[in-house]
């Protein structure tokens, strides 16, 4: 991993620590970081959340993902050193990935649709 850093994965919501990574960001793909996960204290729930949000993305069953992706926006998962959200976080054994953009057909933003921000709308940036 090319210049890889140490970073917690940190609930916003619930004042927590749920993993010490490593990661770096990809230079293909805006937004878009992998690495591994050093020491994993995720709570059980939100770990059943991830592994079902990755299989309902994979089978293609979008109409139970809005209620998967609501539960696990309660946790507000962000990186602790930059306080970035995270989106779409995968973990497959040690190896994990993530987006610090919420991704769209047309675009990114910094936060769910429909979440609102004290500093006005979602940044939107078009590819």
């Amino acid at each position: 991993m090319d210049h890889a850093q140490k970073d917690y994965i940190i609930s916003g919501s619930r004042a927590e620590r749920y993993a010490c990574i490593e990661y770096a960001p990809s230079h293909e793909i805006e937004y878009y970081c992998y690495g591994r996960m050093i020491e994993n204290r995720m709570p059980a729930r939100l770990e059943w959340l991830l592994h079902e949000h990755g299989e309902l993305v994979r089978q293609v069953v979008l109409t139970l993902l809005d209620d998967v992706e609501e539960e696990i926006r309660t946790y507000d998962l962000r990186l602790e050193s930059t306080g970035q959200k995270i989106f779409d976080l995968t973990i497959i054994g040690e190896d994990l990935s993530f987006f610090t953009r919420y991704a769209l057909s047309d675009g990114y933003l910094e936060q769910y649709p429909g979440d609102d921000l004290p500093n006005g709308p979602a940044e939107k940036k078009s590819s």
